[in-house]
């Protein structure tokens, strides 16, 4: 405790450098604290925009459906059974089943115009259009427990409102190439020839089709979300002729964290016959993308303690330089080398705790902030609103907390051991 007291006199015997000092490690976590913040809050958002906004955070398949997806996946398809339902629900974590199908489709749009008496050929501009997209068949009420942030993004029209609705539900950019019509919800159905056509190739390659209209419409992801849309279940399955048949099922869990334990307890009811992944396992460039964070992070971060380490280190040496005879005289009354070193690891001890604690303070109020309000952020292409929170945890926090002031204890050994090396009498004849 006496050398505690005399290293923190000393620290306030040369306030300037010692504000100096502090005002680096201040700023160095500050910013270490703001970057960690918003790494964890664009990550988040991201995960969130998966799982609540596409896939859920696990899906069911027949054993096979995820390696032969570019191939024949309506070929390894399931029964949609309320026992199958039911086991899948009564899982501990699960809160929602929504059974769906994936498959590629068409949109025709109607001709603006009847055609000529003379049987010539409309002019091209009031041609109806026929697109490509992937279509997501699927039962709107049990979607909106699983993706419910998808569901919500359709503030354009509305969804189905039910899985036997004739209505489609797209990309608000892909609608608005086809020039499709939005359709009021409760109003009565156009005429036939006024209305959109699904078309799509059932499980043998036969192209049917069925009469809808356009429901509404939903904005992007990402640039990759262009040509995307909602079917409800029922005319999905009598467009494929699959009937009481799903390819996948989107399961919710009540927290992220327990989703492995999820889909070990989920395979083991289900049998080899199906199997199980999650979001992570669907989207693997997620867990990479976040490896390659983490290390930009970790060499980010290293600069800053390097900086801020190296100022210690540097205020010590000078101290050293100009406390020669302080030191001398310390050592001539009987103050011990290993004190001598104690004393000067305490006084950088004593400035990185005071500076990483004013250095959270101030990075966690920036966060606590940012958290509140957010930070619109779309991806690059997407006309959605991604509002990044950032936010840091405890664990990060307790580190920097223990690892600065060790960091600036470690800075000042070298000083310090030059100082316990110096010889009273001539550190006592210095000028």
């Amino acid at each position: 405790m006496a050398l505690l007291k005399l290293a923190v006199r000393n620290l306030r015997r040369n306030r300037r450098r010692t504000a100096i000092t502090l005002a680096a490690m201040v700023i160095g976590i500050t910013g270490m604290t703001a970057l960690r913040g918003f790494i964890n809050g664009q990550r988040e958002t991201m995960v969130e925009n998966v799982v609540r906004g596409r896939i859920g955070a696990l899906q069911v398949h027949h054993k096979g459906y995820v390696q032969n997806v570019l191939t024949s996946p309506l070929q390894l398809d399931m029964a949609d059974t309320p026992e199958l339902r039911k086991k899948l629900a009564d899982t501990p974590h699960v809160i929602a089943v929504s059974p769906r199908i994936e498959f590629g489709a068409m949109v025709s749009t109607p001709d603006k115009q009847p055609p000529p008496e003379d049987g010539s050929m409309l002019p091209e501009a009031d041609q109806g259009k026929t697109s490509f997209f992937i279509a997501t068949a699927v039962e709107p009420e049990n979607e909106a427990k699983v993706t419910p942030r998808r569901t919500n993004l359709v503030k354009v029209g509305h969804m189905p409102a039910s899985p036997e609705a004739p209505e489609l539900v797209l990309n608000a950019d892909f609608a608005l190439g086809l020039d499709a019509k939005l359709h009021e919800a409760g109003a009565p159905l156009p005429p036939i020839e006024q209305q959109l056509a699904l078309l799509a190739g059932d499980r043998d390659g036969a192209l049917n089709g069925e009469n809808v209209v356009l429901g509404g419409t939903f904005p992007s992801f990402s640039p990759g979300d262009k040509r995307v849309g909602l079917v409800p279940l029922v005319i999905a399955q009598r467009v494929l002729r699959m009937e009481g048949r799903v390819t996948e099922y989107g399961i919710a869990v009540d927290a992220l964290s327990e989703v492995d334990g999820v889909k070990d307890a989920l395979q083991a009811k289900l049998g080899p016959d199906y199997e199980v992944h999650t979001w992570s396992e669907l989207f693997p460039f997620i867990k990479s993308l976040n490896g390659t964070q983490d290390f930009i992070f970790s060499i980010i971060s290293a600069v800053f303690l390097a900086v801020v380490l190296l100022g210690i280190l540097n205020a010590m040496l000078m101290t050293v330089l100009e406390r020669t005879r302080e030191i001398g005289t310390m050592l001539a009354v009987g103050m011990r080398r290993r004190q001598i070193i104690r004393l000067f690891m305490l006084e950088g001890a004593v400035i990185g705790t005071a500076g990483v604690m004013l250095g959270l303070a101030v990075g966690l109020a920036l966060v606590t902030w940012f958290n509140h309000h957010g930070i619109p952020l779309p991806a690059p292409g997407a006309t959605v609103d991604s509002i990044v929170r950032p936010y840091v945890t405890s664990r990060f926090i307790a580190g920097i907390f223990a690892g600065t002031p060790l960091g600036a204890a470690l800075a000042t050994l070298w000083p310090a051991w030059r100082a316990s090396r110096l010889r009273p009498v001539e550190a006592l004849a210095t000028a």
